[in-house]
C-alpha cells in the first residue's frame, strides 16, 4: 500500500467525566477561533485534529475522513431528553449536533480546507473501514493529502459502559488523527497494509501463506480474546507486543489511538494490528514508524 505516508499524528484521550467547559478550554489553547454551542463529539474531533496539524499547514484541497462507531451519542441523548422528558422540540443547535458529520464541517472551516469531507461509521472496525476508503481514493488519485481521524465518546451510563467495554477496561473519550500525504519526504511513518477477512479462519489462512513481511511488533484490538491472541503469538512469533489498551484504556477510537501512539513510541519499527468485530469479521492493519523524518537525497556530479 504505497503512498499513505503519515506526516503527523496526535491523539486526545479524555476523562469520561470531563465537562464541555474543560474541552472548550483545551481547544482554546490550540486555535483562536471562538466555538459556541458545540457538542462533546465535535469538540473531541477538533481537539484531536488541531493537535495533529499543530506543526503543519494542510493543503487547501486536503480531504477529511472522520471515522466513528457511535457518533455524537451525547447530543442524541440530549435531544431525546428534550422531546420525551421535556415534552418540547429540541433546541436548534442541539438538533444540529445530533448529525455527526457536522464535525467535519467545523474542522474544515477551522483549518481553511476545501477538499472532500466524509464520515464513516462502522461498529468495532470504523477506523479500518475509513482507512480502506482513503486507500482507494489515494490509489485512484482523487485525493493527495487528507486528515484521517477516529472519534468516539464514552457510552452514557456507568452500567452501560461496564456491559459494553471489552474485558472491563477503563473507558475514555478518544480522538486520534493522522495527516497523510502521498509524498514520502518529511513523513514520520506510513500505513503499509490494510486487509479485511470474513472470519478468523480466512485471516489465519492468509497468515500461513506468508504474504507479508516479518512481524516486528504485534498488537490486538479490544475484541480479540486471550485464547485467540495466544494463537496469533504462536503463529507469528513477534519480536515484541504492544498492549496499547492496557496503557491508554478503551474508547471506540482505540485502534486509531493505538496506531498513533505506536508511531510516536516505536521509531524504526513496524506493527501488525489484528482486530475483529462482534460478527467475527477480521482486519489486519500494518503500520511503519520511521526512525527519523524521511528526506529526499539529491546527488550532484
Amino acid at each position: 500500500m504505497n503512498g499513505l505516508y503519515i506526516h503527523s499524528t496526535a491523539s486526545f484521550l479524555g476523562n469520561a467525566e470531563a465537562d464541555i467547559n474543560y474541552l472548550t478550554g483545551e481547544l482554546r489553547r490550540l486555535t483562536p477561533d471562538n466555538f459556541r454551542r458545540l457538542s462533546r463529539f465535535i469538540l473531541l474531533a477538533l481537539l484531536g485534529a488541531r493537535r495533529c496539524i499543530e506543526q503543519h499547514s494542510p493543503a487547501e484541497d486536503a480531504a477529511v475522513y472522520l471515522t466513528t462507531e457511535l457518533g455524537g451519542i451525547d447530543a442524541v441523548a440530549t435531544a431525546l431528553d428534550e422531546i420525551y422528558k421535556g415534552h418540547s422540540l429540541p433546541k436548534p443547535f442541539n438538533f444540529i449536533n445530533t448529525m455527526s458529520n457536522t464535525a467535519t464541517f467545523y474542522l474544515a472551516r477551522n483549518l481553511g480546507i476545501r477538499g472532500r469531507s466524509i464520515t464513516v461509521s462502522s461498529r468495532d472496525l470504523s477506523f479500518e473501514r475509513g482507512l480502506e476508503l482513503l486507500k482507494l481514493d489515494f490509489t485512484m488519485g482523487t485525493v493527495k493529502s487528507a486528515l484521517l481521524g477516529s472519534v468516539d465518546e464514552t457510552l452514557l451510563s456507568q452500567r452501560t459502559r461496564e456491559e459494553h467495554t471489552p474485558r472491563g477496561r477503563r473507558v475514555l473519550d478518544g480522538s486520534a488523527w493522522f495527516y497523510i500525504a502521498s509524498e514520502k519526504e518529511g513523513a514520520c511513518g506510513a500505513f503499509t497494509g490494510i486487509r479485511s477477512f470474513s472470519d478468523g479462519a480466512a485471516c489465519r489462512r492468509w497468515f500461513k501463506k506468508g504474504e507479508r513481511g516479518a512481524t516486528d511488533v504485534l498488537a490486538f484490538g479490544a475484541l480479540i480474546s486471550d485464547d485467540e491472541s495466544a494463537t496469533w503469538r504462536e503463529t507469528l512469533r513477534p519480536a515484541a507486543e504492544f498492549d496499547y489498551l492496557h496503557e491508554q484504556g478503551y474508547s471506540g477510537a482505540a485502534a486509531a489511538c493505538g496506531a498513533s501512539l505506536f508511531v510516536k513510541s516505536f521509531p524504526g519499527r513496524t506493527m501488525m494490528h489484528v482486530n475483529r468485530d462482534r460478527h467475527g469479521r477480521h482486519t489486519v492493519l500494518e503500520v511503519e514508524s520511521f526512525a527519523e523524518p524521511q528526506r529526499s537525497i539529491s546527488l550532484s556530479i
